[in-house]
């Protein structure tokens, strides 16, 4: 034999030895492959089922949003409603404030008066009540209010 022949049976044995030792590996491969092809077979189906419960699930999210808008138009005048209320009811304590703070000047002064001239006794109560009558005249003529649309013209 020549060395080529040699050559070529060194090879040979050695390809043999390397299919040998690689059928292990190629059978689990196999195997592994068998499994991914059940899994792929499977998937055509379960996407169907995902893609109709999406579905599902979008329909119904947006029956619940057209129900919600629904409900927050019937409910808007109520807001509106409210909010006027709430404007009337702060211009009204506004006033109040005002007027509250009138007469607890108005009474301050006349402390302040009583103090001044220090009436005692029955001629402090006669000032007192001279007092309550001019303030009485004072408070039965009209006042004007003025209202967010006076303000503004």
């Amino acid at each position: 034999m020549d060395w080529l022949g040699i050559g070529v049976l060194i090879i040979g044995v050695a390809f043999a030895v390397l299919v040998i030792l690689l059928i292990k590996p190629i059978n689990k491969l196999s195997a592994t492959l068998n499994n991914v092809e059940k899994t792929t077979d499977q998937l055509p189906s379960l996407m169907k089922d995902v893609s109709q419960k999406t579905a599902e699930l979008l329909d119904n999210g947006n029956s619940t949003l057209k129900q919600v808008n629904k409900s927050a138009k019937e409910i808007d005048p109520y807001f509106t409603i409210i909010g006027d209320v709430g404007e009337a009811s702060h211009e009204l304590t506004t006033t109040a404030l005002h007027k509250a703070n009138e007469w607890k000047t108005k009474t301050s002064v006349a402390k302040q008066f009583v103090q001044k001239e220090k009436y005692a006794g029955l001629l402090g109560v006669l000032s007192f009540f001279q007092f309550l009558k001019e303030r009485k005249q004072i408070a039965t003529t009209p006042v004007e209010m003025t209202t967010k649309d006076d303000k503004n013209a």
